[in-house]
Order: C-alpha cells, then sequence, then structure tokens
C-alpha cells in the first residue's frame, strides 16, 4: 500500500510541474525546482536538484536567463514533453530503473548511449574519428529497434546520435517515433537540414539538435569544406523556426582553439540560438594520426580557464569533455556512465576507444555492458588522481596499454591500434608534457576541494 500511496503522491508532483510549465518567471524556475525535489528520495540526485535551485536562487546567475530561454524557446506542449523525458524520464524515473538494475545485475547501467546507427556521410572532414571506419556500416531498423528497448528497460535514457550523418539515416524519425519515453540528441553537419526536417523532429518534442561548427567560415570549411559553413547558418534557420532546443560542438584543435574558446565565438551561437557548447578535443584515433592538431598543455588549460568564465557569465550550458574531468571524478567510458554502438553493432566503451569484445547483434546490451572488457576499465576507474588526467587514451596511454593486453579486444577498424603501437612514444610524450602543467593546476586549485569533489560524486552516481 505504501507504494501505491507514494506513486501517487509522485503523480500529483509531476501534474503540478506541468501545470507550471506554461509560466515563465523567475518564481516560477524556483517553484519548478523546489517540485522536483519531491520526486525523489535518493539523496544524491535530490542534492543535484538543490544544486540547480541555488543557482536560479543566486542574483545575476546565468542559470536563470538560460532556463527562461530553453523554455521560452518551446511551446507549451514540448516543455511538457522535455520534462517527460529529459527531467522526469531520464533523471527522476531513470534513477530508479539504474538503482533496481544495480542490484539485480551487479553493475549500475548508465544514463547515456552514444549510437552511430550509420558511418554514411555526405562530407568527410578533416581529423574525424571515424574515418578509419568507412562509409558504408548501417545498422538494420530492427536491431536499432530491440537496442532502443533494452536501454528504455534498463533506465538508460538519454540517446546521442552520431554517424556518420544522423539525417542520412533512413530510419532516423522512425526510432524517435517509436520510443517517445527517450531523450534523443542528435548531432548533425547541417548541411541537409531543412525546414521539413527540422518540424518533423521538433514536433515529436523530445529530441534536441547539435550542429558541428568549428568556428567561423574560415575556420568551419577549412575543418568541413568549402561552403558548409553557410549551409549551416541555413540550418539554425530552419531549426529556429521549427522551435527545438539547439546546441552547438566544435572539434577543439592547435588550429582553431583560440577562436572556438572566445567570448566572442560563445556569443554567437548564443546569438544563433544555440543552448548548450560541447567541446571535443582532437583525438588521433581515426587510423591517420595528425599530432600536429592536438592541442598544446597552454592551449588546453586555456580552454579551461575559458569554459569556467563562461558558466559564470553566460546564459548557455557549456561542457568540455576533458577538463571536466573534476566534476565527474575521472573517466566516464565503459558504461560507469555512457558507452558507444558504432554502426556495425560493436559495443565500444567509448566513442573514442575503437576496441570491442562485443556486438549488440550477437548480444544481449546488459550482458555486453558488463563484459570483461567494460569490468576491466570500471575497475581500473579513475585512472589517475589528478581529475584533469581523465582519459586512458591521451593522458593515461599506459592504462589503455594494459587494457588492450588484458582484455584482448579486437580492433573496430583497421589503424585503430597505431596510436598505441607505431606512435606508442609519441603518446607517452603529449600525457607527460600535460601532467607537468596539469599536476601543477590540480595542486593550486583543485586538490583541496571538497565542495568539488562532494559536487562530483553526485553527478556520477545518477548517471
Amino acid at each position: 500500500m505504501s507504494g501505491k500511496v507514494k506513486e501517487l503522491g509522485t503523480q500529483k508532483v509531476v501534474n503540478a510541474i506541468i501545470r507550471l510549465l506554461p509560466h515563465v518567471s523567475d518564481e516560477n524556475l524556483i517553484r519548478l525546482v523546489k517540485l522536483g525535489e519531491r520526486l525523489t528520495e535518493d539523496p544524491d540526485l535530490l542534492n543535484n536538484v538543490r544544486d540547480v535551485r541555488k543557482m536560479l536562487e543566486t542574483p545575476g546567475h546565468p542559470a536563470k536567463v538560460l532556463f527562461r530561454r530553453v523554455l521560452n524557446c518551446l511551446p507549451t506542449e514540448r516543455r511538457i514533453k522535455l520534462f517527460e523525458t529529459l527531467f522526469n524520464g531520464a533523471f527522476f524515473h531513470g534513477n530508479k530503473k539504474r538503482n533496481y538494475w544495480e542490484k539485480h545485475l551487479g553493475f549500475r547501467p548508465p544514463m547515456i548511449m552514444i549510437l552511430s546507427p550509420t558511418l554514411k556521410c555526405n562530407l568527410r572532414c578533416k581529423g574525424c574519428y571515424t574515418l578509419g571506419y568507412g562509409t558504408q556500416p548501417e545498422l538494420p531498423f530492427d536491431v536499432v529497434d530491440r537496442l532502443l528497448t533494452e536501454c528504455e528497460e534498463l533506465g538508460i535514457c538519454f540517446i546521442t546520435i552520431l554517424g556518420g550523418e544522423p539525417l542520412i539515416y533512413p530510419h532516423l524519425f522512425d526510432m524517435i517515433q517509436r520510443h517517445p519515453l527517450l531523450f534523443f540528441q542528435v548531432y548533425t553537419n547541417g548541411t541537409l537540414m531543412t525546414e521539413e526536417k527540422a518540424k518533423r523532429l521538433a514536433d515529436f518534442g523530445n529530441v534536441a539538435v547539435v550542429i558541428s561548427i568549428e568556428g567561423y567560415e574560415k575556420e568551419t570549411d577549412a575543418w568541413r569544406g568549402e561552403g558548409v559553413y553557410k549551409k549551416i547558418m541555413h540550418a539554425f534557420d530552419c531549426l529556429n523556426k521549427a522551435r527545438i532546443v539547439i546546441g552547438t560542438s566544435a572539434t577543439v584543435t592547435s588550429q582553431n582553439i583560440y577562436t572556438v574558446a572566445s567570448y566572442e565565438f560563445i556569443d554567437h551561437m548564443i546569438s544563433l540560438g544555440s543552448m548548450a557548447q560541447m567541446y571535443f578535443l582532437y583525438i588521433p584515433v581515426n587510423g591517420r594520426a595528425d599530432f600536429s592538431l592536438m592541442v598544446t598543455p597552454e592551449q588546453r588549460d586555456y580552454l579551461r580557464r575559458q569554459v569556467i568564465q563562461f558558466r559564470k557569465t553566460r546564459p548557455i550550458f557549456v561542457i568540455d569533455f576533458w577538463n571536466d574531468g573534476p566534476y565527474v571524478k575521472g573517466c566516464i567510458a565503459g558504461a560507469r556512465a555512457y558507452f558507444h554502438v558504432n554502426a556495425k553493432g560493436d559495443v565500444e566503451p567509448c566513442v573514442y576507444t575503437h576496441i570491442a569484445v562485443d556486438n549488440i547483434k550477437e548480444k544481449p546490451l546488459r550482458e555486453a555492458l558488463n563484459s570483461y572488457l567494460f569490468r576491466y576499465i570500471r575497475s581500473c576507474q579513475p585512472h589517475n588522481q589528478n581529475h584533469l588526467r581523465p582519459c586512458m587514451i591521451i593522458d593515461n596511454p599506459h592504462v589503455m596499454r594494459r587494457v588492450i593486453e588484458e582484455t584482448r579486444p579486437m580492433f573496430t577498424h583497421p589503424g585503430a591500434d597505431e596510436i598505441y603501437t607505431l606512435y606508442k612514444e609519441k603518446m607517452d610524450s603529449y600525457a607527460e608534457n600535460w601532467a607537468k602543467l596539469a599536476d601543477y593546476i590540480w595542486e593550486m586549485e583543485y586538490a583541496h576541494s571538497a565542495a568539488e569533489s562532494e559536487v562530483s560524486e553526485r553527478i556520477v552516481a545518477n548517471m
């Protein structure tokens, strides 16, 4: 009986939140978050929600403007769908599922899956991490459909779609339509976006679109091809007209870092409608390593410092997947917080670790996530007590080599092994050079911060 009473109480809170969603004001934003606190008894998740409330209660905090930007972008019915899938679905309800399976499986399913249903693409971008795979692999729809159903069962509710180019995948709209309880984040190069496609994606209500852009016209076209930047601007027009949540993503290299990590660029992205900016360092994993594109230690630290300031001053959600190691206590690969299924069906520890022992066509997801490869990676985490050095590829390459030696995975495309064999010394040298600066920064800025550590644990515990 007590379970039914709790369920009824939860539904009353959900209904109260839905009634507030049409009305955007600073007071209502705080009311919404306070109601969210009543959706969970999990202490870690509850503290996460309270952290958000503190930001909204802080005068002048850009998070308040960002929340209003998101809500004002969406018609009421899409605000409700966003709450039902992303917030209530992925975080609150999904957290209960992940708690359940942790007890029954012996490991906690992550909240996030990265899925590349196709490697077909209309561009061949310089340095793309997928170049080694070729452009032909593509997953049949029945495999994708089954995989997403397994995700729903396990509480893996946040699905990031990569490629190739997702808009080329013939079943993209079908897969989203058949799984309305999941939240989808679709990365696109933007060149194939039309008003019709943008409207279809927006109408689902459980989709955000992330546009890849490497700077202004000069930088973007140098990386992606002549004329791409102008097509991207058209994509922004289509998406804004459709009133869908937009994000932006940049591959950060030694050549464009001072552009994409500038206040001017961030302000430009905000003006184009971006609600979130993602930064991915160039990593030489595609079998065609170009070490000249990797950021220097000083450039990597520059990005870190800029992102800290963006978060304090700009109404945009910013993620820096390597420098944010301190906030998630190091590496999150191997299904600690996320994993990748490529277009051949290989279950990879992360987007950049091109190794696998299982294929989703041959094994249930829950078994693949608990493979010896994934368990061994999780047992090695964190790979370094300095969480500014989180990555087992570029920061702790000796760990990645040990993982390969111990678990004997297959490399998922030709040339994927080159940075662990042919260029072993170069990778070690890169890691050592970053370590000198990163260890100094860690000691000065992070090592003695108890508050940061507590927030880190809460974030990862609920993914």
